[in-house]
């Protein structure tokens, strides 16, 4: 249980690290159209840090044997161990760090449905769906699915062995 403990909080703060990245890059304001890209790339960090876990996991435990169940369970456990950090590292970065995040989104995509017509209702969409409340649940529902995702296909890359 340490150890799931233990890389909730290292995925947590690498992707604390990472959103904080692709704000002073300029991904939350400049190039605000490339967030769809390096959101889905946060899903490499999932999938790294899951698998050095199971990895680890497995060898602080030599005498279990290992099999998928056991390895689904731990990366599934680190995953729900880690979205309520996540949730809290969120909030301080977009109350914090960059309070202007939702206001540049909303604005580029009032640009981006200016050019053609008929496209009131995205805009209203939009708007809901950037501020804070609805932000982070969709984040929390997205970050659950990809360690679920992830938890159940790590598993497949190791061996059953027993050590």
């Amino acid at each position: 249980m340490r150890t799931e403990f233990k890389y909730a909080a290292i995925l947590s703060v690498l992707l604390f690290v990472w959103l904080c990245l692709e704000f002073w890059i300029g991904f939350h304001d400049r190039y605000v159209s490339y967030l769809p890209l390096t959101t889905f790339l946060t899903s490499l960090v999932w999938s790294v840090g899951l698998f050095l876990e199971i990895r680890e996991k497995e060898h602080t435990h030599p005498a279990l044997t290992w099999n998928y169940g056991k390895r689904f369970r731990t990366a599934f456990l680190t995953t729900v161990l880690a979205l309520p950090m996540l949730l809290l590292s969120r909030w301080i970065f977009y109350d914090l760090i960059n309070p202007d995040f939702f206001n540049n989104v909303l604005t580029q995509s009032r640009e981006w449905t200016a050019a053609g017509s008929g496209f009131e209702s995205s805009v209203e969409m939009m708007e809901d769906y950037f501020e804070m409340k609805a932000y982070q649940t969709s984040s929390l529902i997205f970050n659950l699915l990809t360690g679920l995702v992830f938890s159940l296909l790590l598993p497949l890359f190791f061996r059953k062995k027993r050590y």
